[in-house]
């Protein structure tokens, strides 16, 4: 009797040991899955988050290029119908019409923003300047990587461009393999995030 009392309570100690044991399992592999299902969705959202301020700004780059692309006909059309006067119209007689358009214009307010948030300056070219009718721009605050797309697709509609103070396109020089550098460094060779473009669109 007492050898199968003995037995019977070995049996159940063993029963009840190999229950915890299943039960400490069952939770370290909780454990295991749950610190996965953490690290993958830091890495998810790490990867969000590098992702789409550069998808942002893809886009955002997309709608530039197409503003200027308007803008350039806008300087043309003006200079043909004679509103766009060499050496005499100013940003302020520009900003209300179809050359400023595109762009933000914050009520208010005398300021043109490009895409970016950068401002924008549009006057008129100099009478005895290169070219002879058109605009003068300046355009602020582009990111680096944007910049480059921005200027080696769009630097056939200007006349003369110059990338953080760096020649680029004039009516003697055409430096466009210098682009990608002057984008990330500024004529004293610092290195830049951002890059601040002056160009003329001739009319």
């Amino acid at each position: 009797m007492n050898v199968f009392t003995d037995a019977n309570a070995i049996a159940q100690i063993k029963h009840k040991l190999t229950k915890r044991l299943n039960k400490r399992g069952q939770r370290g592999v909780t454990l295991v899955e749950l610190s996965v299902a953490v690290a993958v969705m830091g890495l998810i959202m790490a990867g969000a988050m590098v992702g789409v301020p550069r998808l942002m700004n893809s886009v955002k780059l997309s709608q530039e290029m197409k503003d200027w692309q308007m803008s350039v006909l806008a300087v043309q059309n003006a200079v043909a119908s004679g509103t766009l006067i060499a050496g005499a119209t100013k940003q302020v007689d520009i900003r209300p019409t179809a050359i400023a358009e595109p762009f933000n214009r914050p009520a208010g307010t005398a300021t043109i923003l490009n895409r970016f948030g950068g401002e924008i300056t549009i006057n008129a070219v100099e009478k005895s300047g290169y070219p002879s009718s058109g605009v003068t721009v300046k355009s602020l605050g582009y990111p680096s990587s944007q910049c480059e797309d921005f200027a080696a697709k769009m630097n056939g509609l200007f006349a003369t461009l110059t990338i953080n103070g760096n020649v680029i396109k004039s009516k003697t020089e055409n430096k466009i393999d210098q682009i990608s550098k002057s984008c990330t460094q500024d004529s004293n060779d610092a290195a830049m995030t951002q890059a601040d473009l002056e160009f003329t669109i001739a009319g």
